[in-house]
């Protein structure tokens, strides 16, 4: 009678046992397009066995653990990818921008340079007459308020920068503080000897939103919790503790800092990684450079067309005077460059005052193809060298981001087939432990017979 009872146990693990596989099967099923879900799977192990009149039998089955699919090689190729696609992506949209506004179509800064000195062209041909001092009065304008509108669209993609670093800094200090809630709660759950494969699920996606948003670095301790990181070592979470980022103005830009040990340290481009590295890069480096060439070339232009102005007179037989305002340094030329002469009489086509003089609009006129910016490039080629650097910087870029993209999409493919769930393989194991299910309750059943005869003999 002892016999039939153990193999009634026996029987009755089995039923459990493929019960619970059943239901973690069905698990992996249903979860099979939730994003950063592995797939777990039953560890199945015997119970001991007892010594029964000199032979050692089995009692059963029992479900030891649940295993969660992860690969650590992988997982950490696939934050160090996010961390570039998301430096790359970041910088996309406003390189585009940029492009935009330093384009190469009929209608920018470069041609109103041209037509500028066309008009000057045309007034030398003709330098007393009233309507060709107008409109060099008129194309100064033009020129200078494009200069203005150039800058300021410059000045809108930094400040949609800032707008964008803003607006994600809050985000990311709730998946930061996410994640230590998560370390404490896997490390209670693991620390006392169970699996927590959905909390560990669930880290691991944000750990890998937070390396498309700054690149970070995570190390698990022996206590199961992660130790998150900026590429440059400052701590974002330490165990249970969150160190948020704090977003503050600083002149006209949006600063990070973190608060660490009652010590405020500023993060800058290079302390970081990801979007906010992309976005940083452009604000930080490429914009300052960019605007700096832009000032450059109003500062030269004003300069050479006020010092050959004023080398001639006006129609009023007074000279020396300036065409532009002037200008004392570079810094912010492309804002400040405006027009200073208010009468076209005083425009000095000639060096005398003779209606016929034609010679300072010649001069002036001939600015256009001289080599007056470094000593090497014209108005317009130097134009075109800005052009062509942002065209190239947005051209790398788009390169960049689809050799990253492609990277990603190839390691989360290695991935998903690696520890994702695969609907054919779910489904031999369901019929597998379905099997497994009907024949232990078979055995469970010829048990109930067998005792059921013996109990009848007995009688």
């Amino acid at each position: 009678m002892s016999g039939l009872t153990s193999a009634m146990d026996a029987a009755k693990t089995s039923i459990f046992t493929n019960q619970k596989s059943i239901e973690i099967t069905g698990n992996n099923i249903a979860n099979i397009n939730t994003p950063g879900y592995s797939r777990q799977r039953p560890e199945l192990t015997p119970y001991p066995a007892l010594n029964f009149n000199g032979y050692f039998i089995g009692q059963g089955v029992k479900l030891s653990t649940v295993t969660r699919e992860h690969d650590v090689f992988l997982t950490r190729q696939l934050r160090e990818q996010n961390a570039s696609f998301g430096e790359e992506s970041a910088q996309a949209s406003p390189l585009a921008e940029i492009e935009r506004v330093f384009n190469i179509s009929e209608e920018n800064l470069s041609t109103e340079i041209d037509r500028f000195f066309d008009a000057w062209q045309e007034l030398s041909a003709n330098p007393s007459g009233s309507i060709e001092r107008d409109v060099v009065v008129q194309r100064g304008n033009i020129l200078a308020n494009k200069f203005h509108s150039t800058s300021q669209e410059l000045e809108n993609v930094r400040q949609n920068i800032n707008f964008t670093i803003s607006s994600k800094i809050d985000e990311i200090n709730l998946k930061l503080q996410e994640v230590a809630e998560l370390n404490v709660q896997i490390g209670s759950i693991e620390m006392a000897g169970q699996p927590a494969n959905t909390f560990r699920d669930r880290r691991d996606l944000l750990l890998e939103e937070l390396s498309y948003s700054l690149g970070i670095q995570s190390y698990e301790e022996n206590n199961h919790m992660v130790s998150v990181q900026l590429p440059s070592g400052l701590p974002l979470v330490e165990s249970a503790k969150a160190l948020p980022i704090n977003g503050v103005i600083s002149g006209n830009n949006v600063q990070l800092q973190i608060q660490y040990d009652n010590t405020t340290l500023d993060v800058g481009m290079g302390m970081l990684g990801g979007e906010f590295k992309g976005l940083l890069t452009v604000r930080d480096s490429l914009l300052p450079s960019i605007k700096d060439d832009l000032d450059k070339l109003a500062y030269n232009l004003t300069n050479e067309i006020n010092t050959q102005h004023q080398a001639g007179v006006g129609l009023d037989g007074i000279g020396g005077r300036d065409f532009f305002t002037t200008l004392a340094v570079q810094t912010n030329a492309s804002d400040n460059i405006a027009v200073m002469v208010n009468n076209s009489s005083h425009i000095a086509a000639g060096t005398s005052s003779a209606p016929g003089d034609n010679t300072n609009a010649i001069a002036i006129s001939g600015l256009s193809t001289a080599n007056t910016v470094n000593g090497t490039d014209t108005f317009v080629s130097f134009y075109g060298d800005i052009t062509a650097r942002v065209g190239i910087e947005s051209s790398q870029n788009r390169l960049s981001l689809g050799g990253s993209e492609d990277a990603l999409v190839q390691l989360q493919n290695l991935r998903d087939g690696k520890v994702g769930v695969s609907l054919e393989e779910e489904m031999i194991n369901l019929i597998q432990f379905q099997r497994g299910f009907e024949a232990s309750a078979k055995v469970l059943s010829t048990v109930d017979e067998m005792m059921a005869t013996l109990l009848t003999i007995k009688r």
